[in-house]
């Protein structure tokens, strides 16, 4: 199947349509609240990882892409690094921004789409970290090249997203499912099947992986991109 049928540009036309600069925000006040309640302040585990793998997160650029309330953005900043906070809503920015006052730390803010997070530059980070953002995009293939290519030679992704067994769709959302899983067709947002992202991701040159599928809830990705 050519690279151009594999989209159904549904989703393109509702961001065509759904401009972020005008004002248009996916997320409510109140979910935004809630959720940043749920999320809490993040894992401070994980991230202790990461700073292991980057080598040190003092210093190093990080963008924390789909970012929503920021509670990782902040613990990457409590470490010395300079984070890029990037996501679709004002109300998770208004959050994020409070979070990081509140612990004394700066954060540079951008607001888009997932697939406009490549104006922050090819090659400009030595982390990007997707944590949970990933059904959001409109092709599986393409971001998995974004998140690529947003990363500098010998730098690191990280990259956590659910999976079918925790969505559990019903309905027409099974449908969405299916349809992304067998033709790489995504209307609205269905997660990718259990160990698509790992098969993208190594269609470039990686000196490193790390699959975690200890749990039918999750794939988590971490890599090192060749230098």
């Amino acid at each position: 199947m050519k690279e151009g049928l594999r989209t159904v540009p549904i989703n393109l036309v509702h961001s065509l349509l759904h401009r972020v600069e005008d004002g248009w925000d996916p997320i409510t006040e109140v979910y935004a609240r809630s959720y940043a309640s749920f999320v809490s302040n993040g894992d401070e585990a994980l991230v202790d990882k990461l700073d292991g793998i980057v080598g040190g997160l003092k210093g190093r650029r990080v963008l924390d892409i789909g970012a929503g309330p920021g509670q990782y953005s902040v613990l990457f900043a409590k470490r010395g690094a300079h984070v890029a906070w990037y996501d679709v809503s004002r109300e998770y920015e208004r959050i994020a921004r409070a979070r990081a006052e509140k612990g004394g730390v700066s954060l540079t803010f951008s607001l888009g789409y997932l697939e406009e997070a490549k104006r922050l530059g090819t090659g400009s980070f030595d982390l990007v970290f997707c944590k949970g953002c990933w059904a959001y995009c409109r092709s599986d293939r393409r971001f998995a090249n974004l998140i690529y290519s947003l990363i500098m030679p010998g730098g690191v992704g990280y990259v956590e997203c659910d999976t079918a067994v925790f969505s559990k769709p019903q309905g027409i959302r099974k449908v969405q499912y299916k349809l992304n899983a067998h033709l790489e067709w995504k209307i609205g947002h269905p997660v990718p099947p259990h160990g698509r992202i790992a098969r993208l991701i190594q269609k470039y040159p990686i000196k490193h992986l790390d699959l975690n599928y200890s749990s039918d809830l999750r794939d988590i990705v971490t890599f090192v991109k060749s230098g």
